[in-house]
């Protein structure tokens, strides 16, 4: 019986595994999808989606998976077309999240968002209404080397740009205001410095606090709409 017991245990511990694989790849080949959809397949020219294709291999996403994911993305399969969504909602004590969203059935994907939040007493409000409480920004991966290591800092110091860098790396973090995204890129190009990687940050102008049993209860919130398996990005503005 221990035996069987144990082989139980190592069965539903793989099964979980598996799942929790399962929903990554799901996410993944998403994003695979979409990004080339928007910008293209050439990684040379979408940066975002050679970010994408480098967490893929990472996770041993199959070349089979990927090669579908861009044929997709190209128009090549109808089927199953992804489009960015992004919803907004308050919770119960009025603090509000943002889910980003990967989407082959908008109406499927809302209807679960607006599920959770119905459980958790909150409910769902139109994006554009909530994004004045938030700045948006890109973080940016910079290659930085002895050639264009003082070219790179110039244009940070001329730009005010927030930057960072990690000892014994060989690029530069910056972070960009989204709407001087294209302005800043255009300055970087015109002196042949190229942003390799690209992630979206969102933050809340103003923090809130909550006391420790309702905050418990929005982060159990925010959880189950992070185990969504359309959901690739979520933000809120209370203090943790």
């Amino acid at each position: 019986m221990a035996g069987h017991s144990k082989w139980a245990n190592t069965k539903h511990r793989k099964n979980a595994q598996d799942i929790k694989k399962s929903k990554i790849f799901t996410k993944i080949i998403r994003e695979i999808t979409l990004s080339s959809k928007k910008y293209g397949s050439n990684i040379n020219k979408n940066f975002k989606l050679r970010t994408i294709l480098e967490k893929a291999h990472t996770f041993n996403v199959s070349k089979k998976l990927i090669k579908q994911a861009l044929i997709r993305g190209e128009g090549g399969n109808k089927k199953n077309v992804f489009h960015t969504m992004k919803y907004a909602g308050y919770s119960s004590n009025g603090i509000v999240i943002i889910i980003h969203c990967n989407t082959d059935n908008s109406n499927r994907t809302v209807s679960k968002i607006r599920n959770i939040f119905s459980l958790n007493k909150g409910k769902l409000t139109k994006y554009n209404n909530i994004k004045y409480l938030f700045n948006f920004f890109y973080i940016i991966k910079v290659k930085i080397n002895a050639h264009n290591k003082n070219i790179i800092y110039n244009l940070i110091n001329e730009n005010k740009i927030i930057f960072s860098k990690k000892k014994h790396t060989d690029y530069i973090k910056i972070t960009i205001k989204i709407k001087k995204f294209k302005k800043i890129k255009n300055i970087f190009l015109s002196h042949s410095i190229i942003f390799s990687n690209i992630s979206t940050l969102i933050t809340p102008k103003v923090i809130r606090n909550i006391d420790i049993i309702n905050r418990e209860k929005i982060i159990n919130m925010i959880n189950s709409l992070k185990k969504l398996k359309e959901t690739i990005y979520i933000t809120h503005n209370m203090s943790l």
